[in-house]
């Protein structure tokens, strides 16, 4: 087990306990965004007044920076345009009503008869849409491709430089604690996931499988199953303390869990010899691979005291917060603030039509008394409670300071694209700096430059 100390013990009452699943009613439009990722956007391949069905292809893709794009109710095409995305820009994206019938296309799912490559995996993964979700979502048959190269050494030098991954690290962790969708998963029994972790073993090469649960957690009986059958002793349980946060995240679990160390800020897992997913991704992998049916559907938490509902929630993919909350029974009392993510990590929403796309993992209408309000933000005291707790080892207030200042170049100078936005430091800082909201503008300003 490898040190992690620098980290946050958060409230229990703060964790999703409610872990029950419920399927949200079909919602009378989608707003589907061409890109839902970093990357290129989709290709549009249907114009106003087409009707689609459920998985048909409705967005083309050309390359593994970009994702084919498929209907997720069946309809009537009512628009092409640009639409506010929770990141806080407009995007292209195509809204369709629905027609109530929720008709699929055929599915395309037929026995193989011979097993399939790596490659051919990996297509299967792309052609499904398949997103890998987090700090800078991506597209997962990105992160999968090449199957042989550490990417940092990859994207630095331009050479092929070939690293043996060791380890499949599955994390049946969440990101926050207030999230659920992976503990949700970990404690039930899924065909796919077998299926997932023997197409990520071959892509990846890696020869033993261990699985990150949360100790706090009750038992786990398929992982255990699992473990149990393998007669190589190749697959292994470690569990972690869930409500020490950000554990979840990647970068202090592969340290917290192996013991590896992650170089920032350009690091991957795959420099250390790991291939991490969580379990969610995992089991997607394997109906993509099994069954070819393209992703139009995704599990989220919601939570937070403002709303009547909470627990996992199965919606489909680009239905507007507005109308899956209104299908949930509505707010218990008005919300004082909208999160899209987690309380931690989040992005706070001001409208309500903004569409889930496949990289949010909850929705959280929080009460007043939830959140920490001030007037006005004070100067950093110096009192060094944001270094105690960063799991990156940087200097939060002194970033904000040059963040604040607009002194950018002096920020990245001091590891600011190390920062892996988990808000430790924000939820520490007795002055209520803004220190994720300075720095993530910083980041972007960087990037526009």
């Amino acid at each position: 087990m490898g040190l992690f100390s620098k980290a946050l013990t958060l409230p229990k009452s703060i964790a999703t306990t409610t872990l029950t699943l419920t399927e949200a009613p079909l919602p009378n439009r989608v707003i589907l965004p061409l890109r839902q990722y970093i990357g290129e956007p989709a290709k549009t391949c249907v114009s106003v007044g087409d009707r689609v069905k459920v998985g048909q292809l409705i967005a083309t893709a050309d390359s593994h920076n970009t994702l084919p794009l498929h209907a997720t109710i069946s309809g009537k095409v009512a628009g092409i345009t640009e639409h506010l995305y929770h990141t806080g820009i407009r995007l292209p994206a195509i809204i369709i009503e629905a027609d109530g019938a929720d008709s699929w296309i055929g599915p395309k799912a037929q026995e193989d008869r011979e097993p399939l490559s790596p490659d051919e995996m990996i297509e299967r993964i792309h052609g499904a849409g398949l997103i890998l979700k987090g700090l800078h979502p991506i597209p997962l048959a990105r992160d999968l491709s090449p199957v042989d190269q550490p990417k940092t050494h990859l994207a630095l030098t331009g050479r092929r430089v070939v690293k043996r991954t060791d380890t499949l690290l599955i994390a049946a962790l969440d990101p926050e604690p207030s999230l659920g969708i992976n503990r949700y998963h970990a404690q039930r029994e899924n065909d796919q996931l077998a299926h997932g972790i023997a197409a990520l073993k071959a892509i990846t090469g890696a020869q033993r499988t261990v699985f990150v649960v949360d100790r706090t957690q009750p038992p786990f009986p398929q992982l255990i199953e699992m473990v149990a059958k393998d007669e190589e002793e190749a697959t292994r349980i470690i569990s972690l303390d869930g409500t020490r946060f950000p554990v979840g995240l990647p970068i202090p679990l592969i340290k917290a869990a192996l013991g590896r160390e992650v170089a920032l800020p350009y690091g991957h897992p795959r420099d250390v010899g790991v291939a991490l997913y969580d379990i969610d991704t995992t089991i997607s992998i394997g109906g993509s691979v099994k069954s070819q049916i393209p992703q139009v559907e995704t599990l989220i938490t919601v939570g937070g005291g403002a709303l009547a509902q909470r627990g996992i929630v199965r919606i489909r993919i680009g239905v507007e917060i507005g109308a899956l909350i209104e299908a949930l029974g509505g707010f218990s009392q008005e919300p004082a603030k909208m999160i899209l993510g987690g309380p931690m990590m989040g992005m706070a929403q001001y409208d309500l039509t903004v569409p889930i796309g496949k990289e949010i993992s909850g929705l959280f209408a929080l009460r007043a008394d939830e959140i920490g309000r001030s007037k006005d933000y004070r100067q950093c005291i110096s009192c060094g409670l944001c270094v105690k707790v960063c799991p990156v080892n940087l200097i939060p207030g002194l970033l904000s300071l040059y963040c604040a200042r607009d002194r950018f170049d002096a920020a990245e100078r001091e590891r600011l694209l190390s920062c892996i936005e988990c808000g430790c430091c924000d939820y520490v800082c007795p002055s209520q700096r803004p220190m994720v909201h300075l720095f993530r503008h910083a980041k972007h300003q960087l990037l526009e430059t």
